[in-house]
């Protein structure tokens, strides 16, 4: 698996750097720094790279501490805050597609599904912000490691990376309750045999104390349960950051209105809401304005891996999916939308893994009925993520 890992990761880098040489020769160029570099760092990237460069300037509170602070540890050793910024999100990129392919060994997985699986999400249209100055393969990995470590039973390391992904990217607290339903799910099945024990025990020695076995059993559970509630840690850190130098906790969602981007952060909006007005966006808006591209994509994406996470949840035991990855996926799908907007959505589905698993399975029974659909999805996710990789590069808005 370890070489089909390295091909996937070279395979995109190409595929990149041919959408970024497509965009400098037939595409306007909106961005004045569309170097191979520096296209790679286009909109959030420049906050990351500031922010690593000397802390928090206006309004970046928005953006969480652990990746910058990554992107500057690593400019000790290569002396340059962007190439840092692009040499840590790919090294994560690999990382992520390791830490995928065993995640999904775990679960007995065949061979060929884990190479599907692997294709679908790292060549999805918006993949290229794998390889870009934003938070997505470093959160991706730090989610799929908690998850690795959880399904093993350590829940210590779980709990500890989980608070390393809630440092990183607000999405990340919802390992809490992922962990918990992981956590669940084992301690259940262990607890009945522990207590089919204790029958046998007490039937075999009925004169035998049985307090410090019970008392064992507790303490195991507490301490599991210790660990998971500190999974958040990264965040309470942040919140106390930012209670003593902006004198409140919440300012990062507070100051979401100021980048322009109509998120809602005083009323929650619910998602029937979102794509009724995306339906008239669609009918309103210009064809040719460049917003009615981002519209149309926005709005594919949501119905899309809205659907893929109603099918993974009525489809998890045959799909060999966890309940824990479904409950972070549903989560962070829906967060975003609460804010009134789909903006950046086909962005944050990058991390709901178990949606491209559900992709994975919904591909392969087409092929028996009609073999030409799966290939008509694979050359439109291909054309669709050099387009948007071309756009991005040039400085275009994508997602």
């Amino acid at each position: 698996m370890a070489k089909q890992v390295l091909k996937y990761f070279f395979l995109l880098q190409i595929i990149l750097l041919f959408a970024w040489f497509l965009g400098r020769e037939f595409l306007p160029i909106k961005d004045k720094e569309s170097s191979l570099i520096w296209s790679r760092a286009n909109f959030d990237g420049v906050h990351y790279v500031t922010i690593a460069r000397g802390g928090y300037g206006y309004l970046q509170q928005a953006f969480f501490p652990f990746y910058p602070k990554v992107i500057a540890g690593a400019n000790k050793i290569v002396n340059n805050y962007l190439l840092s910024g692009i040499l840590v999100s790919n090294f994560f990129l690999l990382l992520s597609m390791v830490a995928f392919s065993k995640l999904l060994e775990l679960e007995k997985h065949k061979k060929k599904a884990i190479k599907q699986s692997l294709l679908l999400l790292f060549f999805f249209p918006t993949a290229f912000f794998f390889t870009s100055v934003y938070t997505e393969s470093l959160f991706l990995f730090l989610a799929l490691a908690s998850f690795y470590f959880a399904r093993r039973g350590k829940f210590g390391w779980a709990g500890l990376i989980a608070g390393l992904a809630s440092y990183t990217c607000l999405a990340g607290i919802f390992l809490l309750p992922a962990l918990l339903t992981e956590y669940y799910q084992q301690s259940s099945r262990r607890g009945m045999k522990e207590r089919l024990l204790a029958f046998k025990e007490r039937v075999t020695h009925p004169q035998r104390n049985h307090f410090l076995y019970l008392l064992k059993s507790r303490t195991i559970h507490a301490r599991h349960l210790f660990y998971i509630a500190l999974s958040s840690w990264g965040l309470v850190v942040y919140m106390n950051y930012l209670g003593r130098t902006r004198g409140d906790p919440f300012y990062f969602v507070r100051i979401q209105s100021g980048f322009g981007a109509q998120r809602s952060v005083d009323k929650l909006i619910l998602i029937y809401q979102v794509f009724w007005r995306y339906l008239k966006m669609i009918l309103a808006v210009n064809p040719a304005q460049w917003l009615y591209f981002n519209v149309w994509l926005e709005f594919s994406v949501a119905l899309l891996f809205l659907f893929l996470l109603l099918w993974g949840w009525y489809k998890k035991e045959e799909y060999k999916i966890r309940t824990s990855w479904l409950v972070f996926a549903s989560a962070s799908y829906f967060l975003p939308t609460l804010t009134g907007t789909l903006l950046s959505l086909p962005r944050f589905v990058l991390t709901c893994f178990p949606c491209f698993i559900v992709l994975n399975h919904l591909l392969k029974d087409l092929a028996k009925k009609k073999p030409w659909l799966p290939k008509i999805y694979w050359v439109f996710s291909f054309v669709l993520l050099i387009i948007c990789s071309a756009l991005f590069f040039s400085g275009y808005w994508v997602a």
